[in-house]
């Protein structure tokens, strides 16, 4: 059992990887959009919490916090900004839905890719948890590896 868990972790793990490079790659394609729809949205000086201003300047490694911002802004929701939750202004979320099709299309599918990149890498290292944990705390565990 614990050569079977361990291999289904490093799957797991790769293929996230794998995955990470992908949406990369991704986002090295569709930043120009990403640089578009949030200068624009600073240009007109409208509110937005200043950690996401923090995660624009961040590049890729914190772009999917400010792609949820972002998705957030579009659905309507309130944008969370740790410990309380921020309103936008009636114009941040006129911005955000005035925005063209082909503008903000690839936010659904960048938000989409993180997520499914991440129900990939967790249960990869929840299983090698897992083995570790096992391996630790029962008694000759490692000798029914198969």
């Amino acid at each position: 059992m614990s050569f079977y868990l361990m291999l289904a972790g490093s799957v797991l793990i790769f293929l996230g990887v794998g995955f990470f490079i992908f949406i990369m790659l991704y986002f090295g394609v569709t930043k120009k959009k990403y640089e578009r729809i949030v200068s624009g949205y600073l240009s007109r000086g409208l509110p937005m919490p200043d950690v996401y201003t923090v995660f624009y300047h961040g590049g890729f490694f914190t772009s999917f916090l400010l792609v949820r911002f972002m998705r957030k802004a579009l659905r309507g929701k309130k944008v969370g900004t740790g410990k309380r939750h921020y309103q936008l202004s009636a114009e941040s979320y006129d911005y955000f839905n005035t925005l063209p099709n082909e503008l903000i299309a690839w936010i659904k599918r960048y938000y989409m890719l993180h997520i499914i990149e991440l129900s990939i890498i967790i249960p990869g290292a929840l299983f090698i948890l897992l083995d570790r944990l096992l391996g630790a705390v029962v008694p000759g565990y490692a000798a029914y590896s198969g």
